[in-house]
């Protein structure tokens, strides 16, 4: 285990993370934290002369998305505000996430991927350790809100909310939910590749349980990150060399009685939200159906454009339509292009991060492919997790891979400069 020493500089890192991946936690004169990382990275990376090629690729990419994104507002002479906050977002988040693997770089010089990932499950159950103190005490709560930005949840809608489920800091609803499976399946993969002390697994499975809990009472779209995280599992155990078999049997046993503590917790602390919670579970002992109330009116909700136009160009307006499904809600924004350029961006983010490890390759296209199941509940991306993983990988190709390669390869100019050194030593 680390010692403290170690520990306070790594506070800055999973400080930029947290805020990183809830911006909203923190009002910054108005605008969410985002916005000030954005920029701050954006000067970094020109301090640092622009260093990856590659990032033009993606900046192009990202142009490339407004410009079909405007088209389909222009053909429908419409002037969306959304589409240009979107872009703006991203390229916000894109140059933020520069700033945090900067960081982690700067604090442990050669950083694994695994690193990496245990920032952001720590980010993400640093969250629900925030989320569980402000729902147990007030002054917790009244800290914590007065902090984050009010734009979005309104002490009304917190309130409403509340009555129901956890209401998160920084974030709430399905998002909520969203990133918390984030965590379940970032805890997955590092159970099975990383190999971890007694103390190192018990705090990672202990770490998975809370976060398991306190995102379901936030929102059942949790269920789906834990689910996905099963399945990362499962491919790793069967086909990957380097996996930890006997990590993953122990994480299977344990967590059997780390669930049914929680359970017996969470019935303790909250057992007013406890059938919203456990829905799908009570429906699944009695009728034998993964169904709730939720679901059942998700097949009403897969709307599909009627008229051509619409199919083909959208309406030109990212609002509501009568559908939370994130598939319809494309559509009738931007189209079938639209929809297909904005799932394509992300598989581009992802085939830039690839490696030469198939098992590391799985954590991004995982993100990517849990992007495509959470837009049939709503709509979400997660590209702020692939530019995480897009920019450690150039942070590793450009400063760490490549010296090494070159490492003992001569230059002409070394060549030349031998040369010359041995007739001056000769004469």
């Amino acid at each position: 285990m680390p010692k403290l020493k170690q520990i306070i500089p790594m506070l800055l890192p999973l400080i930029l993370m947290f805020y990183f991946i809830y911006p909203q936690a923190l009002d910054v004169m108005g605008s969410s934290f985002i916005l000030l990382s954005g920029v701050l990275g954006l000067g970094l990376y020109a301090y640092h002369k622009y260093p990856f090629k590659e990032v033009l690729m993606v900046i192009s990419g990202l142009l490339l998305l407004l410009f079909v994104f405007y088209t389909s507002g222009w053909i429908n002479n419409n002037s969306d505000p959304y589409t240009f906050g979107y872009i703006r977002s991203q390229i916000a988040w894109f140059f933020s996430a520069y700033l945090v693997i900067f960081t982690i770089y700067k604090i442990h010089k050669r950083p694994s991927f695994n690193t990496l990932l245990l920032y952001i499950a720590a980010a993400i159950g640093l969250q629900a350790i925030i989320t569980f103190g402000m729902n147990m005490n007030e002054s917790i709560h009244d800290f914590f809100f007065s902090i984050q930005m009010q734009a979005e949840y309104t002490e009304e809608i917190m309130e409403e909310g509340g009555r129901q489920r956890l209401m998160g800091y920084g974030i709430a609803f399905f998002g909520a939910g969203a990133v918390s499976g984030i965590g379940l399946i970032l805890i997955s993969y590092l159970l099975m590749r990383m190999k971890l002390d007694n103390k190192g697994f018990f705090a990672l499975a202990a770490l998975y349980v809370f976060t398991f809990y306190v995102g379901l009472f936030m929102a059942r779209t949790t269920i789906i990150g834990a689910a996905i995280g099963f399945a990362v599992i499962g491919v790793l155990y069967i086909w990957d060399n380097k996996s930890e078999k006997k990590q993953a049997r122990a994480f299977f046993i344990s967590a059997i009685f780390l669930m049914a503590g929680g359970y017996t917790l969470a019935m303790f602390y909250f057992p007013s939200f406890s059938d919203w919670a456990f829905e799908l579970f009570i429906n699944f002992m009695e009728t034998g159906k993964l169904q709730t109330r939720s679901s059942d009116g998700l097949d009403e909700m897969f709307l599909i454009p009627e008229d051509l136009h619409t199919l083909i160009f959208g309406r030109g307006r990212m609002v509501f339509y009568g559908t939370d499904v994130g598939y319809s809600r494309m559509l009738f924004w931007v189209g079938i292009p639209g929809t297909l350029a904005f799932f394509i961006y992300q598989m581009f983010i992802v085939k830039l991060s690839y490696t030469k490890d198939w098992a590391v390759n799985l954590v991004p296209i995982t993100i990517f492919v849990y992007t495509l199941v959470l837009n049939i509940k709503g709509w979400i991306d997660l590209n702020l997790i692939l530019y995480l993983f897009f920019f450690y990988f150039m942070f590793y190709k450009y400063y760490v891979y490549m010296p090494k390669q070159y490492s003992g390869v001569k230059t002409m100019g070394t060549i030349r400069r031998e040369n010359r050194l041995k007739r001056e030593t000769k004469s």
